[in-house]
């Protein structure tokens, strides 16, 4: 006659064991392709450093890691550990171990070891909070950019120089850009992924932040905070330029050319504001708030009142309530060379087609 503890069975021993050890390599091969899924060259991707201000948040992440693999090991180890250890200790009449409690020196150690570790993880944690509240003395004469965010679309207005844009900051590379943010309705949030943390625009309040850029080039940003229904169209673009190029964008926006051009105003129209509320048939704008625009450079009215115009369309974009009293068309925050682009685009749209 065979004896055996409750709860066992000596033909299904082997069993057991190969059904855990199959479940082990499951869960490694799992481990093993979650960590193969990040993706570095994503244009939002978090763990891109393009700027200082990026680069100063991921010293801190970096500490963090080592810190968090340190403590796994050691957890995983000990576990491992007790399992091996006590995996065939004596059980009790009713086939279950002998509970414990009541131990006093292990009670302590488990509540002294995570407060410990949370000292040793606040401490750089509030040094780069404190290091990032201010623009750097050391990178050079910053630039001031105010952004206010409205629904849906972000204005770039930049008060020393006398210009503004939408939907698209542009700012010299290697620089750094002290950053006011303002909030026209609700509570938006400014968040360029690779070149710097989120900081909220709250309405009647003015935050600050600054950014830089290592070298030139197009960064995405989003608003980070849910702002009603139009949020998930809130994306805008810095572009980070050379010192001269960015000097060229200024004195084209101080003295934009006598005709606008209709690739760049379609660029406006597409991913811009506009979107958000009108749809022009093969493109990306597709909003439901406001009349199609397919057909747009072919009608003979502009919002039914005025003659469909490139003087009376300009005049539209400038302050559409003073064309129509009453319309729900925002008075959007455009350069006159911006209008002008957006002009020579709009004009073009139906006038060849039947």
């Amino acid at each position: 006659m065979v004896r055996c503890c409750p709860g066992t069975n000596p033909r299904r021993d082997g069993r057991g064991r190969l059904t855990r050890g199959l479940m082990l390599v499951g869960l490694l091969a799992m481990a093993g392709l979650l960590s193969a899924c990040g993706v570095t060259d994503d244009p939002q991707s978090t763990i891109r450093q393009a700027g200082e201000h990026n680069a100063r948040i991921w010293s801190v992440y970096n500490w963090l890691w080592i810190g968090a693999a340190i403590v796994f090991v050691l957890v995983e180890a000990l576990l491992v550990y007790t399992l091996i250890r006590y995996r065939r200790a004596p059980k009790t009449a009713h086939g279950r171990p002998v509970p414990v409690h009541g131990n006093t020196t292990l009670e302590v150690m488990w509540t002294i070891i995570p407060a410990l570790v949370l000292v040793l993880i606040s401490v750089p944690t509030l040094q780069v909070i404190a290091d990032l509240s201010s623009t750097p003395e050391n990178m050079g004469e910053p630039l001031r950019v105010d952004v206010i965010g409205h629904q849906f679309f972000f204005e770039f207005r930049y008060p020393e120089l006398g210009v503004r844009s939408t939907n698209t900051m542009y700012i010299p590379e290697d620089r750094p850009i002290d950053i006011n943010l303002q909030s026209a309705d609700v509570i938006h949030s400014f968040w360029v992924p690779v070149l710097a943390g989120k900081t909220d625009n709250i309405p009647g309040r003015t935050n600050h932040m600054w950014l830089s850029a290592d070298e030139p080039g197009e960064y995405s940003g989003q608003c980070a905070e849910f702002c009603g229904t139009g949020h998930a169209l809130m994306r805008f673009k810095v572009v980070a330029q050379t010192e001269a190029d960015f000097n060229d964008w200024v004195q084209n926006q101080l003295n934009p050319s006598a005709t606008g051009d209709p690739a760049v105003g379609e660029q406006l129209v597409t991913a811009g504001a506009c979107a958000g509320c009108h749809a022009i048939d093969g493109t990306s704008a597709g909003g439901a708030v406001g009349p199609n625009l397919t057909k747009f450079g072919a009608q003979e009215q502009i919002a039914g009142v005025v003659e469909n115009t490139p003087e009376n369309l300009s005049a539209w974009l400038h302050d559409p309530a003073a064309v129509k009293p009453g319309t729900a068309m925002p008075k959007l925050p455009l350069s006159d060379a911006d209008i002008m682009h957006i002009v020579a685009y709009l004009e073009t749209l139906g006038v060849d087609s039947p």
